[in-house]
């Protein structure tokens, strides 16, 4: 369900952007396209803005912020209709919105679809592929880095220091960052960057996107602040590749030949 969903809504991107992006060109060095990914992610005005996004974590993390939002919800909002949307055990529908997190399906999904660039360039479900894929890469060390940074405890640990933060420490507490929810993002957050002017399939999409780290807060194995970091990281991925594409935009010079010789040919994308 999970794949169709995500391989219908990347098919209804608008054909000029898929055309437009260069940067998931199969010419393109895949080496260059990542180095570039990653100074695109690791800027400095990123790097302030995620500061600032931990910052906020911490001060949920570490006061009653996150406790008492988790008290609320599992107390007034948890009920069997949301398990059966979740992943809670008790649940017997066939949806399981934690499904979309799992690394072990999603991050092959994504570089499935971007091998179809290779067969038959520039396509809507390719260039998905190709920019999830490359969201991962970028992503993924930085998140794995942040939970073990971090140092919180889930929930169902019941450690006397609750979601606060215990920096590098090795009782085996790496969740600060939730990586369900980092993982479930990606796929969504491509298709709603991909999709800047379609709001009937942006706003769905960036909903979506905040499928999996519900479960997670849901089924209560992950804190509120660990969710949502998680969310942020893969929008900062989502975000950075997105303007590595934009900055691949310009223009480019080619020769051609003409009827007495040869010449240059210019393409400017904007």
């Amino acid at each position: 369900m999970a794949i169709a969903f995500i391989y219908l809504a990347a098919s209804v991107q608008n054909g000029a952007l898929a055309a437009e992006d260069t940067g998931n060109s199969p010419n393109s060095s895949i080496s260059e396209t990542v180095s570039g990914d990653y100074k695109n992610f690791y800027a400095s005005d990123r790097l302030v803005r995620m500061g600032i996004a931990f910052g906020a974590g911490a001060i949920m993390a570490n006061t009653n912020i996150d406790m008492s939002i988790r008290d609320w919800y599992q107390d007034k909002v948890r009920s069997d209709r949301t398990n059966s949307w979740s992943s809670a055990e008790e649940s017997t529908a066939a949806f399981r919105a934690k499904l979309f997190g799992e690394g072990k399906y999603m991050v092959p999904v994504a570089l499935l679809a971007a091998s179809v660039n290779y067969l038959d360039t520039d396509t809507a479900v390719g260039n998905w592929g190709a920019n999830a894929s490359r969201a991962y890469i970028v992503g993924l060390p930085a998140m794995w880095a942040m939970q073990f940074a971090t140092g919180a405890a889930r929930p169902s640990h019941n450690a006397p220091s609750g979601s606060a933060w215990r920096p590098f420490n090795n009782d085996g507490y790496a969740h600060g960052v939730s990586g369900h929810s980092f993982v479930g993002a990606v796929p969504f957050l491509t298709i709603a960057y991909m999709n800047p002017d379609n709001g009937w399939v942006k706003y769905p999409a960036y909903l979506a996107s905040m499928a999996a780290g519900w479960s997670r807060v849901n089924d209560d194995v992950h804190f509120p602040s660990q969710v949502i970091l998680g969310w942020y990281m893969a929008w900062e991925a989502v975000d950075s590749v997105s303007d590595h594409n934009e900055k691949r935009k310009g223009v480019k010079i080619a020769p051609m030949a003409v009827y007495d010789g040869f010449g240059l040919m210019a393409n400017a994308n904007w």
